[in-house]
C-alpha cells in the first residue's frame, strides 16, 4: 500500500518542482491538471497534462525564456510554424498556448504550448521495444511510415505562400507580433528594474549624478538588446515570407529529423551527445545536461500515421551562404538545433559560397531509416565499430549495414577515401561500392531488401546534389512499397490524406 502511495505521488512531486504553488495550470480558457513529467532538455520541459473540463489528454511543452538567453520570438517560433502547416496530417497541430511573465524575473517569460499526446508514443520508442524484444518492423508497415514523413516534408519542401489558405499565414504572422510584443515587454521590464536598483543605489551612496549614470545605462542596454532581437527576427518563419509573392515556392527545411529524443549536453550555441545524469529538478540552466525530450516523429494512437512535430528548429530554405560571419551563424544554429547523429554533413563545416537547403532533411530521413532497421544512426554505429570520430564519419559519409565488408569503408563517399572490396553471396549490393551479403532472395541475411537498402542509401550521399529532392524520394518509397506489396493500399491517397498504412 505505501508503495502504491509512492507510485501515486511521485509524478505530481516532478511538477510540483517547476509548478510550486498548484499541480494544475491554466492556460487561456483551458484549465490543465498536471500529471506527470514526460521529458525534459535545455529550457524546455514536457508533460501529461489532463483538461479538467473534457478529461482529455495532451502534451504540454513549457519553454523558459530567460532574457537575453531564448527570447519568446524564438520560442513562439515552433507555434508559429505549427500554424502555417495545420491541417496537415503527418504535421502536430499546435492546441492552444500562452504566454506568462516570470515575476520574480524581470524580463523573463514563460511560453506554454498545448500538443496532442499520443500514447504509442514516438519512433524511437518502437526502435527500442524492437531492440528490447528482438523483433523488427515489418517492412511495408516502415515503408507506409516513411512515406508518412514524406509527405510531411513534401508539405514543408514544397510550400507556397497563400497556397494553402490565408488564414493560417495570417494566424502565424499573429503569433510572430505577439511574440514581438512580448520581447518588447522583456526589453522595458529589464530597463525599469534597471533603473529602479540605480535609483536605490544613487540614494544610498548619496551621488548628484545618479541621473545620468541610469540614462547611459539604459542607453547601453537597449543597444545590447537590438542585435539579439533582429537576430530573432530573421529566424522567424513568416517574415521569409516576405517580398515572395502568393502563389510562388517558399520552402522550408525542418532540420532535425530524428525517430526520437536523444540525450545530449545543452548550450546556448553547442550541442554535444553525451550520457545524461539526473538533472537539477528544480530546472536546467544554460550548462545543465538535457534529458529526454519526446521525439520529433511521433506515432499515432492507431499506429499507423506518423506524425512530425518540433518545428522550433525549422528554416527556410535555401539559404545561400555569402559570408564567413552567415557560415558560422547557420553552423552554430544546426549545432544548437539539429542532433548530431542524424545532421547532415554539410552542417557541420558550413563553406562561404554553399548553399543550404531541403536536401538536409533527406539525409536525416535516411539516418532515420537506417536507425528503425539497426537500432541507432548509420554513424553512431560506425563510430562504435571503429572507434573512431562520430562527426568525422559522417563528414567522411564512412557507414555501412552490419552484413557488409567493411574491410574498406564500405560506404564512403566521395569525401572518403575510397570504396567497399567485399564479396557478395547472391545479389550485390549497390551504391558506393558497398556490397550486401544477400540471400538468394535478394535480402540480406538480416532479411531487409534490396529496395529498403537502396532507400537509406540515396539519401546518404554525402554531396546534397547527390540526393533525391522530396518528390524524387516519395517516387523511390512508393516504388518499393509497389515491390513489397504494399502500394496498392496507398494509390489512392495524396499529401492531404494520411500518409500511415496497415500495420
Amino acid at each position: 500500500m505505501a508503495q502504491y502511495l509512492l507510485d501515486l505521488l511521485s509524478p505530481l512531486s516532478n511538477c510540483i518542482n517547476c509548478f510550486p504553488t498548484s499541480p494544475r495550470l491554466k492556460i487561456k480558457n483551458r484549465s490543465l491538471k498536471i500529471l506527470r513529467l514526460l521529458g525534459e532538455g535545455g529550457f524546455s520541459y514536457v508533460y501529461l497534462v489532463q483538461d479538467t473540463h473534457s478529461s482529455s489528454l495532451h502534451a504540454l511543452k513549457k519553454i523558459r525564456c530567460p532574457f537575453g538567453a531564448e527570447s519568446v520570438t524564438h520560442a513562439l517560433k515552433e507555434v508559429e510554424a505549427y500554424t502555417l502547416f495545420a491541417g496537415h496530417p503527418n504535421i502536430i497541430r499546435a492546441e492552444d498556448y500562452s504566454v506568462v511573465a516570470d515575476k520574480s524575473d524581470p524580463g523573463a517569460k514563460t511560453v506554454y504550448i498545448v500538443l496532442p499526446y499520443y500514447r504509442r508514443g514516438n519512433l524511437q520508442d518502437a526502435i527500442n521495444a524492437n531492440l528490447v524484444n528482438g523483433t523488427r518492423f515489418e517492412e511495408r508497415r516502415l515503408m507506409r511510415l516513411v512515406l508518412g514523413v514524406c509527405r510531411a516534408l513534401r508539405a514543408m519542401h514544397g510550400y507556397r505562400v497563400a497556397g494553402g489558405g490565408e488564414n493560417r499565414e495570417e494566424g502565424a504572422r499573429r503569433v510572430r507580433a505577439e511574440a514581438r510584443r512580448r520581447d518588447g515587454e522583456a526589453v522595458r521590464e529589464v530597463q525599469q528594474a534597471a533603473a529602479a536598483g540605480q535609483q536605490q543605489r544613487r540614494r544610498r551612496e548619496g551621488g548628484e549624478d545618479g541621473d545620468v549614470g541610469e540614462r547611459g545605462a539604459d542607453t547601453e542596454r537597449e543597444q545590447e538588446q537590438e542585435p539579439l532581437m533582429e537576430e530573432r527576427e530573421r529566424e522567424t518563419v513568416t517574415r521569409a515570407q516576405e517580398g515572395v509573392t502568393e502563389g510562388s515556392l517558399r520552402a522550408y527545411a525542418h532540420r532535425d529529423i530524428k525517430p526520437g529524443w536523444y540525450l545530449f549536453n545543452f548550450s546556448c550555441i553547442h550541442l554535444s551527445i553525451h550520457p545524461s545524469p539526473t538533472s537539477d529538478p528544480h530546472g536546467p540552466s544554460t550548462t545543465d545536461t538535457a534529458r529526454s525530450l519526446p521525439g520529433n516523429i511521433m506515432l499515432s494512437d492507431d499506429g499507423r500515421t506518423p506524425i512530425l512535430m518540433d518545428l522550433g528548429s525549422t528554416a527556410p530554405s535555401p539559404i545561400p551562404i555569402t559570408s564567413r560571419s552567415l557560415a558560422l551563424q547557420v553552423q552554430d544554429t544546426a549545432a544548437e538545433h539539429s542532433t548530431m547523429p542524424y545532421r547532415a554533413p554539410e552542417l557541420f563545416d558550413v563553406k562561404t559560397g554553399s548553399v543550404v537547403d531541403t536536401k538536409v532533411d533527406i539525409w536525416s530521413l535516411g539516418c532515420t531509416l537506417y536507425a528503425c532497421l539497426v537500432g541507432k544512426s548509420p554513424f553512431e554505429a560506425r563510430s562504435e565499430e571503429t572507434g573512431g570520430s562520430l562527426g568525422l564519419c559522417i563528414l567522411g559519409g564512412d557507414w555501412r549495414f552490419p552484413d557488409e565488408d567493411g574491410g574498406g569503408g564500405g560506404n564512403k563517399d566521395k569525401r572518403g577515401k575510397g570504396k567497399g572490396k567485399g564479396k557478395a553471396k547472391g545479389v550485390a549490393g549497390g551504391a558506393n561500392g558497398s556490397v550486401a551479403q544477400a540471400n538468394g532472395d535478394g535480402t540480406g541475411k538480416h532479411g531487409w531488401s534490396e529496395g529498403v537498402r537502396d532507400v537509406v542509401r540515396r539519401c546518404l550521399k554525402v554531396e546534397p546534389a547527390e540526393r533525391p529532392d522530396i518528390d524524387e524520394l516519395i517516387a523511390v518509397v512508393e516504388g518499393v512499397l509497389e515491390g513489397l506489396g504494399g502500394a496498392e493500399e496507398d494509390e489512392d491517397e495524396d499529401e492531404d490524406e494520411n500518409g500511415g498504412g496497415e500495420t
